[in-house]
C-alpha cells in the first residue's frame, strides 16, 4: 500500500530548515543498539514503516512505501562502516531523516537534500534526484568531513 499524498509531501526530501529538530509527542525510539549497523538501521526502517498518519501527535503522513523501499535498497548494497552513527528518523513531512553529528540526508521518493556543517559552514544541496549510489556517495562524503 502505498501512503503518498498529494501535496508534495514525501518527495519534498528536504526540512524546513537545515537541521531542523523533529519535536513530536511520539514515543517511538529509532536508535537501536546492534553490533551490525546495517542491521540496525533496518530494524528502524521496519519500525518506521509501521507509523501511520498522524504519528506525531499532530497531522504528519505516514511513511511512503516507496520511501521505505529506497531507504531499504541503499542499505542493501553500501557497506556497514557507511553507516556508524547515523541515525535514522521519520520526518513530519513524510520523508525520512538520516543524522549524523552536524549532517543531515532527507531521503523522499524520488529525491534526497543534505546539508553539513563544517566550522561555521554549512554547505549541502536539495531536490538531488535519488540514487542508492548518489546517497551512498553522499553518506561517504560526509563521513569524510566530520
Amino acid at each position: 500500500m502505498d501512503n503518498t499524498t498529494s501535496n508534495n509531501q514525501h518527495n519534498a526530501a528536504e526540512p524546513s530548515t537545515a537541521f531542523e529538530t523533529v519535536k513530536h509527542k511520539a514515543s517511538n525510539n529509532f536508535a537501536i543498539p546492534s553490533g551490525s549497523e546495517k542491521s540496525r538501521i533496518i530494524i528502524a526502517v521496519d519500525k518506521i514503516s509501521y507509523l501511520r498518519d498522524g504519528w506525531d501527535g499532530a497531522d504528519a503522513p505516514s511513511i511512503s512505501t516507496k520511501v521505505i523501499e529506497n531507504i531499504k535498497s541503499i542499505v542493501d548494497i553500501c557497506k556497514n562502516n557507511d553507516l556508524i552513527s547515523w541515525n535514522i528518523e521519520p520526518n513530519i513531512n513524510g520523508t525520512i531523516l538520516l543524522r549524523y553529528n552536524d549532517a543531515a540526508i532527507s531521503l523522499g521518493t524520488d529525491k534526497f537534500s543534505y546539508y553539513f556543517k563544517k566550522g561555521s559552514k554549512i554547505s549541502g544541496e536539495n531536490k538531488v534526484v535519488f540514487s542508492p549510489n548518489s546517497v551512498i556517495n553522499t553518506i561517504r562524503m560526509i563521513n569524510s568531513k566530520q
